[in-house]
């Protein structure tokens, strides 16, 4: 269904909610994986609201209300992958590691005639650091092992247009962008080869100059062995306090839900600098909400 001329309501800021459980608390329960909603299923509910004879503002309304959208997820959980500043390093006497452990899969998009809007993004994150040092323990300043998210997006090969499958670019393909998964770089920047082979880019940062890739999600409280269980959104439209996110350890996502395509991947990266700084996660997940109309 084409945009029209219509007043999107502006969601209002709320405050960050600060999630944090210790290895010793009773694991959560794994949730029951509903059936997801498609486009064409989003499309359908649209149409029948409009067939009751509801006008187009209402519609909108109610499938906001009961956020009936799309959703991509990406998720590990398994063993625990571990990071360590200067061994994960690829730059002699370097003490600087990063290390993809999550991607989810294409974004999907809608017809040509449709609009795409990507809504929130939910992230989850079971980690901690290597349990001392710092010069604030047990807070997250000056904690220097975090967790950033980037945005791979196809490079469509000569001949083909941007609305070509995703990793068809190059002959890369899922296999190959998700062989970035594990792999040790001092950056995420320095993936540039090999997405090139891939037949993927990284998207900057709006407003960055030089140019960054990455945005920060979530810090590990320092010199915490237990490891602790974090969870934030980015929401469209929502204000965050940007002191209120540096107290909590968390990123505040500018330009991250806006820069997203049909096509793109999302990656999350474990990452750990200076000597003696470490980074251990078990779980790691996020969940794309998004609308087609």
């Amino acid at each position: 269904m084409a945009s029209g001329s219509r007043s999107r309501r502006t969601r209002r800021s709320r405050p960050l909610q600060r999630v944090e459980r210790s290895e010793d608390d009773r694991e959560e329960p794994e949730s029951v994986e509903q059936h997801p909603i498609s486009i064409p299923d989003l499309r359908a509910v649209r149409l029948l609201l409009v067939r009751l004879g509801l006008p187009a503002e209402l519609v909108y309304s109610i499938i906001d209300e009961a956020e009936y959208y799309p959703v991509v997820r990406g998720r590990y959980v398994g063993p625990q992958i571990s990071l360590n500043a200067t061994s994960g390093c690829q730059k002699r006497g370097g003490s600087c590691a990063a290390q993809l452990c999550m991607l989810t899969p294409p974004i999907p998009g809608g017809a040509p005639d449709e609009s795409f809007k990507v809504k929130r993004v939910t992230w989850t994150i079971r980690g901690h650091d290597q349990g001392w040092g710092g010069e604030r323990p047990g807070t997250f300043r000056s904690a220097y092992s975090w967790y950033e998210a980037c945005i791979f997006r196809p490079v469509p090969s000569e001949g083909s247009s941007t609305n070509s499958r995703p990793g068809t670019a190059h002959g890369g393909g899922y296999g190959t962008l998700s062989g970035l998964l594990r792999r040790k770089y001092c950056a995420p920047k320095d993936t540039q080869d090999d997405l090139q082979e891939a037949g993927y880019s990284l998207v900057p940062v709006p407003g960055t100059h030089p140019a960054s890739y990455t945005w920060l999600v979530q810090r590990n409280k320092a010199a915490k062995r237990d490891y602790v269980q974090y969870c934030l959104q980015w929401t469209a439209g929502e204000h965050v306090d940007p002191a209120e996110a540096e107290d909590a350890g968390r990123g505040i996502g500018a330009g991250f839900i806006e820069s997203l395509q049909p096509g793109d991947r999302i990656g999350l990266w474990m990452r750990a600098q200076y000597p003696g700084w470490a980074n251990f996660v078990k779980k790691a997940e996020v969940e794309v909400l998004y609308d087609v109309y």
